[in-house]
C-alpha cells in the first residue's frame, strides 16, 4: 500500500552556471520552486537544488519527465559535468523541520518583510511584517516569478493618482499561500478576492489571512476565474503560459476599463507569445519586467 504521509526530498546537483535554468525546469514540471542549498564555496564547485514532493504516483511521473528534460538540456552542454540526483524518503513528522531550513525573513517590498512563523524578526522603522507558514507546497516569495509580481504591486502602489482606483477591488488568481493577496492588502487594497482550485492552497491562504488579521479585506474562495463575478480593477495571475492564454477572454470580462492585469510565471523567451495571445482587443500591452530568466508582463484594459 502506498504511503500518503511521506515526502520525497529531491536533490539535484549541477554546475552553478546551470542552477537557474534547472530551477526553471523544476518549476515547470513539479509546479513549485526549488531551493538552493547554501554551502561554503558552492559557487566555486556545484549548486544543490532541493524540492519536496508528496510520495505518490503523480510525483514519480513528474520526476520522470523532469529527468528527461534535464538530460535533454545536458546533451547540448557536453562540457559540463553530468547532473547528480539524490532522492530521500522523509516521513510527515520529519519533513517540516527539513523544509524550514530554507525559509528565512525576506524583504519582498520596500516596507514589507515576509517572515515564516517559526522565525523571529524585529521590524525596522517603516517596515511591516507579513507572517507566513508556507508548508511544503506554497512559497514565501523567493521565486523570481513571485518577486516580479510583488515588484509590480509596489510599482503600481507608487502611482499615486491611480492607486485609489487600481487597489479598489483586486483579484488574485491561483493564490497559493496568499502572498500576493496579502501584500495587496498591506499596500492598502480596499477589497481582495483570492481564489485557487486547490483545497490545500485555499486552506493555507485562509490561515495566513487570519494570521495577519486581514479578514476584513481578503476573501479566499475555492474557485476558478471562469466562476468569478467581476469587475476588478487589478488582477494578479502568477501562472504558466499554458494556463494564462486560455484565460484571455475571462480576463477581458473581469477587468474594468483602465484596470491592470499582472501576469507572471512565464519565461522571458515566452513573452512574445504571451503578448500576442493576450495583448489584443480589450487588453493592451502595458509594461514588462525581467528577473533572471523569468518575466512579468502587465496589460491594461482599454477605456470604453
Amino acid at each position: 500500500m502506498e504511503k500518503n504521509n511521506s515526502w520525497l526530498e529531491v536533490t539535484l546537483t549541477v554546475s552553478p552556471e546551470l542552477s537557474e535554468v534547472c530551477g526553471s525546469l523544476i518549476f515547470e514540471e513539479i509546479g513549485q520552486g526549488s531551493f538552493l542549498e547554501e554551502k561554503p564555496l558552492e559557487t566555486l564547485e556545484s549548486s544543490r537544488l532541493k524540492v519536496y514532493v508528496p510520495n505518490d504516483h503523480q510525483a514519480r511521473d513528474q520526476l520522470i519527465k523532469l529527468k528527461k528534460r534535464i538530460n535533454s538540456l545536458y546533451r547540448h552542454l557536453p562540457d559540463f559535468p553530468p547532473p547528480l540526483w539524490d532522492l530521500r524518503l522523509i516521513f510527515e513528522e520529519n519533513w517540516r523541520e527539513n523544509w524550514k531550513r530554507f525559509f528565512k525573513p525576506l524583504r519582498v517590498c520596500t516596507g514589507i518583510v515576509v517572515c515564516p512563523t517559526w522565525e523571529e524578526y524585529e521590524p525596522r522603522e517603516g517596515e511591516r511584517i507579513l507572517k507566513l507558514d508556507p508548508g511544503q507546497a506554497f512559497g514565501t516569495g523567493g521565486h523570481a516569478s513571485t518577486r516580479l509580481c510583488l515588484k509590480a504591486l509596489e510599482t503600481l502602489d507608487e502611482r499615486v493618482e491611480e492607486k485609489s482606483f487600481l487597489f479598489s477591488r483586486v483579484l488574485d488568481v491561483g493564490t497559493g499561500s496568499g502572498i500576493l493577496a496579502l501584500t495587496a492588502a498591506l499596500l492598502g487594497a480596499e477589497s481582495v478576492l483570492a481564489i485557487d482550485n486547490d483545497p490545500l492552497a485555499v486552506e493555507a491562504a485562509r490561515n495566513h489571512v487570519d494570521l495577519n488579521g486581514l479578514e476584513q479585506t481578503i476573501q479566499v474562495e475555492l474557485a476558478t476565474p471562469e466562476t468569478v463575478k467581476g469587475p476588478f480593477s487589478l488582477i494578479l495571475a502568477n501562472l504558466t503560459l499554458n494556463d494564462l492564454l486560455p484565460l484571455t477572454p475571462v480576463f477581458q470580462r473581469l477587468l474594468q476599463p483602465g484596470g491592470i492585469l499582472v501576469t507572471s510565471g512565464v519565461l522571458s523567451d515566452q513573452v512574445s507569445a504571451l503578448i500576442k495571445g493576450i495583448g489584443r482587443r480589450q487588453l493592451v500591452f502595458f509594461r514588462q519586467e525581467l528577473d533572471e530568466e523569468w518575466a512579468c508582463v502587465l496589460f491594461q484594459a482599454r477605456e470604453k
